[in-house]
């Protein structure tokens, strides 16, 4: 019976221990998104300016939709130039659309006001459902949706001139 035991021991400890090192190894921005290749989640909250806006507010246009807070630094500053840029250069072509994670809207406005507001609506997703429903990990996170509505990309973490050239392409903006 004593042999038993200490056969039992690996038994229960080698794949206790592989499945830990493959699931904490595992990086985040590798995990793809479910949400690849349906429809975005439908919504309707109020932007930090008092507006409505919904989804149905983006139909027929492309649109980049970036998780962000204003506690996320230095990855929320560093991609900020990033979007800024994207607003300026194909303001005709796609709408871009930030949504407050887990953050207070007077943290938010303050960090505009340092940083830039290129002018973008900016959602206060307070319940934290919108962040849910879209499969949020953690700020940043951006998708990237056709004019028809269907979520073609996701990319976790800041956002480089090439990711976003990269996924822009994909819901036909850019050169």
């Amino acid at each position: 019976m004593r042999a038993a035991r200490w056969l039992l021991i690996p038994l229960l400890v080698i794949p206790l221990g592989w499945v830990l090192f493959m699931g904490l190894g595992r990086d985040p921005a590798e995990i793809p998104s479910p949400l690849i290749g349906k429809p975005m989640p439908a919504f309707q909250l109020t932007t930090l300016d008092g507006d409505s806006l919904s989804s149905t507010d983006l139909a027929g246009r492309p649109a980049v939709i970036n998780f962000w807070a204003s506690w996320c630094i230095p990855a929320c500053v560093d991609e900020h130039p990033v979007l800024m840029d994207a607003a300026a250069r194909f303001a005709q072509e796609v709408q871009l659309v930030g949504i407050l994670y887990d953050d207070t809207p007077q943290d938010a406005l303050d960090f505009l006001v340092r940083y830039g507001d290129g002018g973008w609506p900016h959602i206060d997703d307070a319940s934290g459902e919108l962040a849910l429903a879209f499969g949020v990990l953690g700020p940043p996170e951006t998708f990237f949706v056709d004019a028809d509505g269907i979520v073609r990309a996701k990319h976790y973490g800041p956002l480089t001139d090439e990711s976003m050239a990269r996924n822009l392409a994909l819901i036909g903006v850019g050169p």
